[in-house]
This record gives C-alpha cells, structure tokens and sequence, in this order.
C-alpha cells in the first residue's frame, strides 16, 4: 500500500513542480530557472517529489535509503508542511492566478504538503528521532536564506515579500531569516514528539506487549 501511494503522488508532485515550470514563460531562460529554484516552495516540492519517488522505485538504492531515512524523511516533512503553513497564512492571499497556473500552484501547497506528512505518519518507520536531529534541520533554511540574498543581491529578484531586501533592508529581512528558521526548528521538534508517541503508541499495541497497572 505504502509503494501504490507513494506512486501516485509521485506523479502528482513531478506533474506540479514541471508543469508549473512550462506555464510561467518567464522562467524559460537560465536566469528565469535560477529565480524559479529560489522558491522555497519548488525547492521542497521537489525534494517531496524525489522523496516518493524513491519510496516507489528504488527504495533499496543508495539515494532511496537516504532519502528514507528517518531524519532526512522527518526533515522533507517539516520544510513541505512550512511551505503549506506559510502559503496559506502569510502568501495565499497576495496573488491572483488562474487557469493551469492556478491548479498547479494548488497542487504544490494544499495537496502534497498533507500527502506527504500523511505518508510519513503512516509509512515511515518510527522510534529513532531525537531532538538532536533538529539543529541538522535548521541547517538548510539558513543556506536557502544565504542564497537568498545574494542571488537577490545579484539579480535583483526576490521571490517572497517577506525577504526583499530592495523594499524592507537587511535589517528587516536577516530578522525574518532567523524568525523563519526558528519556525522550522519548532515544526521539527513537533515531528520528533509525534515520532516517539506514534512509537510508544505501536509498542502498546504490539501483539504480546505487556502492560503494567
């Protein structure tokens, strides 16, 4: 059951991270794919993506298994649920989209945010994260903020408001990075305690499991 959905969100997310990219035309260029890649949101599309992918066709190879590991699959959770955490409460309301644009944006932050928290929730082996995980999580939001700002820097295009230096500073904008990545520690954290409940939870139920009054 795990590799059947794991395959037909495979589809799905390859469909919305490409097809997304052939319906904005201003993207077509080297210069356009640098600024569609600063996107926090196809970043970790596709590493949601990559992640079915290799849930559904070569989980046993050594990109499958680390893309399976538990801390690597706890860390693509926590950065697609921020980038459907943000959409909906800080972007959604910005832009007016339609046609095939519009079905694909909605694929990338209502649909594969929850499918894929739902597949590690159910899927994903449980019981061997800790919070020391959680600083290794941190790790790349502060990168994509270094990239960030000297891609911005040198093309000037930032992708979301929250970070555009040419209208709010640095200043303003190294205070949301650190905002941000204080965010994703937070959902990180959550993710470990739901890890150990879920383990502690199965280990209960576990047939032959032994409880103490």
């Amino acid at each position: 059951m795990a590799r059947i959905y794991a395959c037909i969100f495979m589809l799905i997310g390859w469909f919305s991270v490409i097809g997304h990219y052939i319906e904005k035309a201003s993207f077509h260029s080297l210069a356009g794919t640098l600024d569609y890649l600063s996107y926090f949101t196809m970043l970790s599309n596709t590493l949601v993506a990559a992640t079915f992918t290799a849930a559904a066709l070569f989980a046993n190879t050594p990109a499958g298994r680390f893309l399976l590991s538990p801390p690597v699959a706890m860390a693509t959770a926590v950065y697609i649920s921020v980038t459907g955490l943000v959409f909906y409460f800080l972007l959604s309301s910005l832009y007016e989209i339609h046609g095939w644009e519009a079905r694909y944006d909605h694929l990338l932050h209502y649909v594969m945010p929850p499918a894929y928290v739902l597949f590690w929730l159910l899927y994903m082996p449980k019981g061997s994260l800790h919070l020391q995980y959680v600083p290794g999580v941190m790790a790349p939001p502060l990168i994509y903020g270094g990239w960030t700002l000297f891609h911005g820097a040198w093309s000037g295009f930032y992708p979301y408001p929250f970070i555009d230096v040419s209208k709010l500073g640095y200043a303003s904008v190294l205070a949301h990075i650190v905002q941000f990545v204080f965010v994703f520690a937070f959902v990180a954290v959550v993710f470990v305690f739901l890890d150990r409940l879920i383990h502690h939870f199965r280990l209960q139920s576990a047939p032959g499991t032994v409880t103490q009054s």
